[in-house]
């Protein structure tokens, strides 16, 4: 099992040109900025400091759209599928964003 998952990791790799060990890493260790982002954009709207909403909010969709900008630098002969998810994960991920803001922002 562990070798089959091995071998399907370097088959993506050496097919798309992307190595999904970096992909995951990038996703990861974004985490923490993800959440520090929220708390900062939450608390810039309840101190009505909107220059500091605005800071985190870019710090937010960067973070949200690093790995994917990395398989679109990287990446190569990759299906259209992905990019159909891709897009659908980012989208998913700024609508969650926004409604957890306004569901903090309200209380």
């Amino acid at each position: 099992m562990f070798e089959y998952f091995k071998n399907w990791l370097a088959d993506i790799h050496r097919n798309y040109g992307v190595n999904p060990v970096i992909f995951a890493i990038i996703y990861f260790t974004g985490v923490i900025p993800f959440w520090l982002s929220i708390y900062k954009i939450i608390a810039g709207l309840k101190n009505k400091n909107f220059g500091q909403v605005r800071t985190f909010s870019i710090i937010l969709g960067i973070i949200i759209i690093a790995p994917f900008t990395y398989v679109a630098i990287f990446g190569h002969n990759l299906p259209l599928w992905f990019w159909i998810v891709a897009a659908v994960v980012i989208a998913y991920s700024i609508f969650s964003v926004i409604r957890k803001i306004r569901a903090i922002k309200s209380n």
